[in-house]
């Protein structure tokens, strides 16, 4: 006769427990690695306002200069931000993977329009409303 061992309750159940826990320890290190989202929006969120303002001259994206804004390179990007395919490409020059709004306001916190006639307030999603109070 043949000696066969037969897989009993307790050794299926103990197995599943031991899987279960190997894919949880596998799992726990791979999110501990990933950076969280809100300070991947918050360097997202310091990053462009460093590629947008510059002290120097040279770069690509500088809207403002100095401490002047370049009425130009502003309106170069409001264009670019107006169909979904510029705001896409624009999001990808900027190395900005969530969605962006910019907006200017004065020392007072009043919105500065872009375009007063065309009532364009700011650069970005299209999905974003400012109203003045």
């Amino acid at each position: 006769m043949k000696k066969a061992q037969t897989w009993s309750l307790d050794v299926m159940i103990a197995i599943f427990i031991f899987i279960v826990v190997i894919i949880g320890f596998f799992y726990i290190i791979d999110m501990s690695s990933k950076p969280n989202k809100a300070e991947k929006l918050k360097e997202e969120g310091e990053t462009v306002p460093d590629i947008l303002i510059s002290s120097g001259t040279g770069e690509n994206q500088t809207a403002v200069l100095e401490k002047k804004v370049d009425e130009g390179k502003i309106d170069e990007l409001v264009e670019k931000s107006k169909t979904k395919e510029g705001y896409e490409n624009l999001k990808k020059e900027l190395g900005i993977d969530g969605e962006f709004y910019i907006h200017f306001e004065d020392d007072d916190g009043n919105i500065i329009y872009i375009n007063e006639s065309a009532g364009t307030v700011g650069i970005g999603s299209d999905s974003v409303t400012i109203k003045e109070e």
